[in-house]
């Protein structure tokens, strides 16, 4: 079972079908293309920041590792390590870089690949949207401010003190 956590952009439209093709689902755990590619992952997930750093520690270790054979072994098994952890990581980052961009979190989906999780989360999502679609137009304005009460002095028009009613 994949569990995959959804995002929802910050610039929210009305048509719902657009809103539902914006989403983003993040899978949960390592990330194999992550793994197999560890500098083209962020590049096509438009995560600039991390691909800058991931860049900067791939060359930093060429730096100070050196140029001999023994030397090119040695970098080669740290870059093997670093792709490991950035493949076990990489999902997280995603995540926190669409928050960075105003991404918010909608939900999570659960299913045996990605077309099941985006039907669970979709036959849940929807009614939810509907129905507050439906409240929000059915909703009569805001009171003005000439019709607005003054707030009540303290203790009266309480119909309940604590958890009991008045006697």
């Amino acid at each position: 079972m994949t569990v995959y956590s959804v995002y929802e952009p910050p610039a929210e439209t009305k048509d719902l079908v657009e809103r539902a093709d914006r989403l983003a689902f993040v899978k949960e755990g390592f990330s194999w293309p992550a793994f197999f590619v560890p500098l083209l992952w962020p590049l096509y997930h438009r995560m600039w920041i991390e691909f800058v750093v991931l860049l900067l520690i791939y060359i930093g270790i060429q730096l100070v590792v050196g140029a001999e054979p023994q030397a090119q072994a040695l970098s080669a098994w740290i870059g093997l390590a670093i792709s490991v952890l950035f493949a076990f990581e990489a999902n997280d980052l995603r995540e926190a870089s669409l928050a960075r961009r105003g991404y918010k979190f909608a939900g999570t989906a659960a299913g045996r690949g990605r077309t099941e999780a985006e039907r669970f989360f979709f036959n849940l999502w929807l009614p939810q949207q509907l129905s507050h679609a439906r409240t929000t137009e059915a909703m009569p304005a805001p009171p003005r401010e000439t019709e607005i009460r003054p707030p009540l002095p303290r203790g009266e028009g309480e119909e309940v003190i604590g958890l009991f009613p008045r006697p």
